[in-house]
Order: C-alpha cells, then sequence, then structure tokens
C-alpha cells in the first residue's frame, strides 16, 4: 500500500510539473529613427559639372568688327540645375548697361534659352516662360526685377543614379549680336544674374 502511494505522489507530482507554465523569455531593440530631408536647388557649370562649380560665373565676350557682311556673332553661357522640389522656378535679372560709346542697346542684343536633360533627369520638369520660349533681345530680361525664364513642376531628377552624373537639367543661355556699321569703337557690357528659387 504504501508502494502505491508513493507510485501515485510520484505521477501526481509530474502531472504538476507539466502544467505550470514558465514565463516566455522575450529579447527587443527599439532604434528610433528619425530622417528630415531638405529640399536642395542647385545650379552647376554645365562645363565643369562639381559642386565646386554651384552658383558659377560664367563670361560671355562678343567682338564685333563692324564691316559690310559680317556674320552674326554668338557666344554661350550654359548651366545645370538640380532640385529635388517639386515646385522650383529659374528666375534672371540683370544690370543697368553701360553702353561703353558702342551705340548699341538693349534691343541689339539678341537671347536664346533652351533646356535639355542628362539621361535620368526629366527634361520635363521644367518648361520656359514666355518670351523665353523664342528667340528674344535682352530687354526681356529686366534691371527692375527678376523675371521668370523656367518654370518647373517636377523633381529634376526621375531615376536615382548612384554617380550623381546624369541627374542634371541643363538651361543653355545663347547670345548673340549682328553686327552694324554703324556701331562705334568702345565695350557694351551689363551682367545676368540666374537665380534658383522654390517654390
Amino acid at each position: 500500500m504504501l508502494k502505491q502511494t508513493r507510485g501515485l505522489l510520484l505521477v501526481l507530482l509530474l502531472l504538476c510539473a507539466n502544467s505550470v507554465e514558465l514565463p516566455e523569455v522575450k529579447a527587443a531593440a527599439s532604434v528610433p529613427l528619425a530622417v528630415t530631408v531638405n529640399g536642395s536647388l542647385v545650379i552647376s557649370d554645365a562645363d565643369n559639372d562639381a559642386m565646386a562649380g554651384v552658383n558659377p560665373t560664367k563670361n560671355v565676350n562678343l567682338t564685333v568688327t563692324p564691316d559690310l557682311g559680317q556674320t552674326i556673332q554668338s557666344g554661350n553661357a550654359n548651366f545645370r540645375v538640380r532640385s529635388n522640389r517639386s515646385t522650383w522656378r529659374l528666375t534672371a535679372q540683370r544690370t543697368a548697361s553701360d553702353a561703353g560709346g558702342t551705340g548699341i542697346t538693349d534691343a541689339d542684343l539678341l537671347v536664346d534659352i533652351a533646356k535639355s536633360a542628362g539621361s535620368n533627369a526629366n527634361a520635363n520638369a521644367g518648361t520656359l516662360v514666355s518670351p523665353f520660349t523664342g528667340q528674344t533681345n535682352l530687354s526681356s530680361i529686366t534691371t527692375v526685377a527678376a523675371v521668370d525664364v523656367v518654370n518647373g513642376t517636377a523633381k529634376t531628377s526621375s531615376a536615382k543614379d548612384n554617380a550623381n552624373a546624369n541627374n542634371w537639367f541643363q538651361v543653355s543661355t545663347t547670345y548673340s549680336i549682328q553686327p552694324d556699321f554703324f556701331y562705334a569703337p568702345g565695350t557694351f557690357s551689363s551682367t545676368v544674374t540666374y537665380n534658383l528659387v522654390s517654390p
């Protein structure tokens, strides 16, 4: 009888031990992560497209020797625009012209503006604003206030580019003058400043 009682107690102890629930052990780690992306507006030199070329100064020098039959003289100043903002504008303003005794007027200098884009950029991210949709003259860029040249409606890059080499939206500017036999010797000068702003 004693053996049976001991055996029964052993069975009861085993059953009780199996019915006890042990607390589950868990491991947890928390990493609060906050990434703030500020809108970026960058203008760089199209001939030297590096961050060191931000806000470049591009010189255009035209030399005119008035004579019958001479062809038009032209010079280019091209730069690239990058923006991760969905709305942006490229504006232009200039200093008052100094005719330098030449007799050249603002209307005598022709201005052509075109846009292009790298293989990973969005050429449709910006549209030219009238009158820069066609050839105009220097008087279209006023000295009183900035005028819109390009209206941006999307990020300039449409795809990722690990090398950041093909994400550019290029603005090409050409300034030209038709020689006039009645221009006098001297130097006409003015400075055009382009600004990338948002919105």
